[in-house]
């Protein structure tokens, strides 16, 4: 796109972007709709001719910054020949055929609504039109300004959707279909008595309309987003209707207004986020912060306002230095100041507790270019120019959003060490930056567009998923989309480079159930592949179920048959997508999990007694305990054991009483009345949150105490215990008894969580040849630390699992984090005692991971115990 046509690009959007009867202008006044600025007089461009140059200096004087608010409602009416004006403009980018076309659909809406107005007392014919001048702004093909023009006509008119598609296509028609609203939402009363109702009646009457236009309104929105799967015009268009019916929105009854404004601002400001279409986003959001919250808006307009007139010559003097750094370099460039917008204002300013005068970016510097190589050379002249702030260059170019956004963003100290926020992009990428998915077809027509508006929403195909897998009502969907798709997202990449997008605290198990339910069914952990410092090498690390993702993560998923579902997974997971699946497992298995876990809490526990187990137990010792307690079967007594509805400590001491009277018991077993003494957290101890938990003391687990014959046990991966720590077991269905340290944070959800399922161990219980310890090491900053503390770890016969390192060059500081196979504790008290011999080592610890409450000790240097504050998250405690 060239220089010329970018600038009526932007004198477009201020035009689509301000309110109506501005004459295409943005508002400038945060307190007056009439004092606006033609978004034209802004833009300046570099690497021009002398009397250019000139000129940019006269219009510099009047420099103001870009503002996109606030959007006033007005009463609707479009000054001049709406129909004109929308020729005209279609006519500038769209063929003769197209525009006649266009000509065609407008005659027959006018024929559709003709003697029908809106409440705000305009001809109905006005709100289409409407529609399609945003949609020719945008630049969107003729078939969807074509569809605009129609698209209240089905709905609304004795016209068919055959008709439509007979003089408009098929094309036109599926986006007519898809943005018609059902006929329920029409409100049309049904045939009544006539008799009068009743007060409670009548208040009965209103609470179900109430309630039933929430649930059309909620199916309209279903509607919605599921046929933009088929066409995405169908929600572009659906944008522009709501956008101008925010504008208008003064001529509704304010309970009215409240009820629009809310749902704009809880699905169609964060719908038109989620595609990219940023101009739409900022002025639904806007105006509905006008209408919801009018008092703050105002108040916080003229104190924006007011930091605008004092910041206005900090932003002169910014753009005029970029510009002439742009000249510099002959790099052909156009400098905008863009202010935010109030309703993200807004946002930052709850988050932050802080005031209008504290936020460094209230307004950002854009820098447009010809070419992604101008982009990245620009980038490096601001770098050169001033100082970057560390961890805020981003990179938006090489790795888009998937809503399609690129950009190359940086945070720099100028002018006096304050901080600016610069963005560098093409004409292109701010076309798509405004428009989104909507600059799509204008872009391809020209050859130039890098979007694939399948990839841009290729999150649809997860809302078509839900409808056909996940049976739910349309506010149950509903919630689940502002859950899911409308929160804040991370992204995180598969080992093939696949992205995938998540909403913010996702974890391993969110993101499996996002590939296929088969593999969230089995999901065992995740490996979390990252760099190894400042080199190349990439090491891999296991995290468990609960990790939660980062943005920018290679995540792979581990999966593993024997695994499936558990109501603990309900506690940690948070996509509404995961969480129904896995209720859905559960419902559907329950029977079945119930059933195994109950055989194998009874056979643990009569191993613990001293038996061999159900496998000394035949049917007919059961089934008549079974029938005493009136259940059916040996099955169904099994299920009522996994479901916690019965108690195992009973059944046990009976089953003893019948394998003793038989003489199948293995040895000997304490007499009738104390057979439950010898079951460990079941049936001795104080009873904790329901079930019952062994007192630790050195009588209770004595090392002449020999663990269950045939119990499979195993070390838990989140806290790593060693011999020496106090220890606990959780019994979990297919993988035996898995062993936590006492203080580990995973043991104590499940605590709170299961019943009859934690056992107090001690080490003699447990066999294993290895065991995990995760290791900090903290040491001063050297070529070849990493090397040399590998080299003593290798030499010591240890091998570790995993290895990473961050240092920080201002403190000359250095963090390894290992994890070793150690075999016993002495072994780790020998290599501890190692590391620290290696130069410069400061510290070494155990990483106690989960813990609850309790910290490490530390192994140091004399002398050296506080010479580097310990990382965050890590205990200090010695």
């Amino acid at each position: 796109m060239d220089s010329r046509e970018h600038n009526r690009s932007r004198h477009e959007a201020g035009t689509l972007m301000g309110p109506e009867g501005t004459d295409g202008r943005s508002v400038a006044s945060m307190v007056s709709p009439n004092m606006s600025v033609d978004t034209d007089t802004i833009i300046t461009t570099a690497s021009e001719t002398a009397s250019q140059q000139n000129q940019v200096r006269q219009e510099r004087q009047q420099r103001t910054w870009t503002v996109i608010y606030p959007y006033q409602p007005s009463d609707g009416h479009l000054e001049g020949d709406a129909l004109e004006q929308l020729l005209a403009e279609t006519r500038a980018y769209l063929s003769p055929q197209d525009v006649e076309k266009i000509e065609r659909a407008y005659e027959l809406a006018n024929r559709a609504h003709m003697g029908v107005r809106r409440r705000s007392g305009e001809p109905y014919i006005q709100h289409p039109l409407a529609v399609a001048l945003i949609l020719t702004r945008m630049r969107i093909d003729a078939d969807g300004i074509v569809a605009a023009l129609l698209h209240d006509v089905v709905e609304d008119s004795d016209y068919t959707l055959e008709e439509v598609q007979a003089q408009f296509g098929p094309a036109v028609a599926t986006i007519v279909d898809g943005v018609t609203k059902f006929d329920a939402l029409a409100g049309k009363p049904g045939a009544g008595s006539g008799a009068r109702p009743s007060a409670s009646e009548a208040a009965c009457t209103e609470e179900a309309a109430r309630d039933l236009k929430s649930r059309l309104r909620s199916e309209t929105v279903r509607k919605m987003l599921l046929a933009m799967a088929e066409d995405p015009r169908v929600v572009v268009i659906k944008l522009a209707d709501r956008l101008h019916n925010m504008r208008t929105l003064g001529a509704m009854p304010p309970a009215k207004q409240q009820i629009i404004a809310r749902e704009t601002s809880e699905i169609y400001a964060p719908l038109a986020r989620r595609l990219g279409m940023g101009l739409v986003q900022a002025e639904l959001e806007d105006l509905a912060f006008y209408y919801l919250e009018p008092e703050r808006y105002m108040r916080l307009a003229r104190e924006v306002e007011e930091e605008r007139r004092k910041r206005q010559p900090y932003v002169d003097a910014v753009c005029s230095a970029i510009e002439e750094e742009m000249r510099r370099a002959e790099i052909q460039a156009e400098v905008l100041a863009w202010q935010k917008h109030l309703a993200s204002i807004n946002r930052k300013l709850l988050q932050s507790g802080g005031e209008v005068s504290q936020l460094h970016d209230l307004v950002s510097f854009r820098i447009l270019v010809n070419s992604d190589h101008d982009c990245y050379l620009a980038l490096g002249h601001i770098h050169a120019l001033w100082r970057p702030k560390d961890g805020r260059i981003k990179d938006y170019i090489a790795t888009p959003k998937v809503n399609g956004y690129q950009s190359l963003h940086t945070t720099v100290f100028c002018l006096d060490d304050r901080l600016a926020e610069i963005q560098i992009r093409t004409h292109e990428m701010q076309r798509t930056a405004d428009y989104g998915i909507a600059s799509y077809w204008y872009l391809r027509e020209r050859g130039g567009s890098r979007l694939s508006y399948r990839e841009m929403i290729a999150w649809i195909e997860q809302l078509r998923e839900w409808q056909r897998e996940l049976p739910q009502s349309a506010d149950d969907f509903i919630e689940a989309v502002k859950g899911d798709i409308f929160q804040e997202q991370i992204f995180v990449f598969t080992p093939k480079g696949e992205i995938k997008d998540l909403p913010r605290g996702s974890t391993p198990v969110d993101m499996a159930y996002r590939i296929h339910t088969d593999i969230g069914d089995h999901c065992a952990g995740a490996r979390i592949i990252t760099s190894l410092g400042d080199s190349e090498r990439l090491v891999t690390r296991l995290v468990p179920l609960d990790y939660e993702l980062k943005s920018g993560e290679i995540v792979d998923i581990v999966t593993n048959q024997a695994i499936h579902p558990t109501r603990d997974w309900l506690s940690f997971v948070r996509t509404a997508n995961a969480r129904t699946k896995i209720k859905r497992y559960l419902k559907n298995h329950e029977r079945e999990i119930n059933l195994q876990l109950g055989r194998e809490r009874l056979d643990l526990a009569l191993k613990a007694a001293g038996a061999a187990g159900l496998e000394a137990v035949r049917d007919e010792d059961l089934l008549p305990l079974a029938s005493a307690r009136k259940y059916q079967s040996i099955e169904a007594l099994y299920v009522a054991l996994g479901r916690g509805d019965l108690p195992v400590e009973d059944l046990v001491e009976q089953l003893l009483a019948v394998l003793r009277e038989r003489g199948a018991l293995q040895k000997a077993e304490a007499p009738a009345g104390q057979a439950g003494s010898e079951l460990p957290a079941l049936a001795s101890g104080p009873v904790l949150n329901g079930h019952r938990s062994a007192t630790t003391t050195t009588e209770t687990h004595t090392a002449e105490k020999q663990p269950a014959p045939g119990v499979a046990t195993r070390l838990a991966q989140c806290c790593c215990p060693l011999p020496g720590d106090a220890i606990a077991g959780f019994l979990s269905p297919n993988k035996g008894l898995i062993v936590h340290r006492q203080d580990c944070r995973t043991l104590q959800r499940f605590r709170e969580r299961v019943k009859g399922r934690i056992f107090d161990l001690d080490w003699s219980q447990v066999k294993t040849q290895s065991y995990l310890a995760p290791i900090t090491i903290v040491a001063r900053d050297r070529a070849g630390l990493l090397r040399d503390v590998a080299a003593v770890v290798s030499d010591a016969g240890i091998n570790m699992t995993a290895v990473s390192s961050t240092t920080n060059p201002a403190l000359q500081k250095a963090v390894i984090t290992a994890t070793m196979e150690i075999q016993s504790v002495d072994q780790i008290e020998r290599i501890f005692k190692r590391l620290l011999q290696v130069k410069s080592v400061v510290s070494v610890r155990r990483n106690l991971g989960h813990r609850a409450g309790q910290s490490s000790k530390v192994s140091s240097r004399t002398g050296d115990e506080g010479m580097f504050s310990e990382p965050p998250g890590w205990s200090t405690g010695k």
